[in-house]
């Protein structure tokens, strides 16, 4: 698939990894929508750019299905369809099942796991959703991209950002089965771990401890990760596998 003239949809496109690929896509000749529902991420990357030479930033929260509905609805009566889907919004909000600090235990809450589905899980699988209805209904020979976590395979800490992650695994696998006979590819990039304002959250000590453990000694780079994506998009031969990017990190 060639990525000039591309209509691209980027969930978590105003920062980070997100923020990276639609940057990619748009020196490539993409049209690219960046969605995110960070009104703060938002007003900076769009000042990144000059007036009429960037994405088309949109707020949207990925787990709201009217908000999604809306998006999609949008993006057709702007451009008549979409050919490529990046699901990447994520949050990260890191939590062991249960934990005791001194004499004190402390259970995962349900909020902090509800919040995790609703963007990790909820959010690609609307938007997939979605992007898919408006393939067909188009007859565009698309592809959607996941983008899924090192995390994945299941790590200390994360019950439900792992749970997500491997979620959108299974999704990705599921989807190449069932969209492939309208054309339509369905892969996702693992990354491992790299400097953006999410792992900002994590705690430095334990950041370097990750860094060690990863046999190559270093995070990876966002031109990295947006040279992962454009092979992805490219080969129109990668179809329902997960593209492990993490420096060969394992938990």
């Amino acid at each position: 698939m060639k990525i000039h003239g591309l209509r691209a949809v980027v969930s978590g496109g105003a920062s980070g990894i997100g923020a990276a690929f639609c940057r990619r896509l748009v020196t490539l000749g993409a049209r690219v929508w960046a969605v995110d529902r960070d009104h703060g991420a938002v007003a900076t990357a769009s000042r990144q750019w000059p007036p009429g030479s960037g994405p088309t930033y949109v707020i949207v929260d990925v787990g709201d299905e009217s908000e999604v509905d809306g998006l999609f609805r949008d993006i057709e009566a702007a451009a008549g369809g979409v050919d490529l889907l990046v699901n990447n919004a994520a949050v990260l909000k890191d939590q062991p099942l249960v934990s005791k600090i001194g004499k004190r235990l402390r259970k995962h809450s349900l909020q902090g796991w509800q919040e995790t589905i609703h963007s990790n899980l909820t959010g690609p699988f609307l938007m997939g959703r979605e992007a898919a209805h408006l393939m067909l209904k188009t007859r565009v020979k698309g592809l959607i991209v996941n983008v899924s976590s090192v995390s994945r395979a299941g790590n200390a800490g994360q019950t439900a950002y792992s749970a997500a992650k491997s979620g959108v695994d299974a999704l990705t696998v599921t989807w190449a089965k069932e969209l492939a006979p309208y054309g339509i590819r369905v892969a996702a990039i693992a990354p491992g771990f790299v400097e953006t304002r999410m792992t900002q959250s994590i705690p430095p000590l334990f950041l370097e401890r990750l860094r060690e453990a990863t046999p190559i000694k270093r995070y990876g780079t966002l031109e990295e990760f947006e040279h992962a994506l454009q092979f992805v998009v490219e080969n129109d031969y990668f179809n329902g596998r997960t593209l492990e990017l993490d420096g060969g990190l394992r938990f």
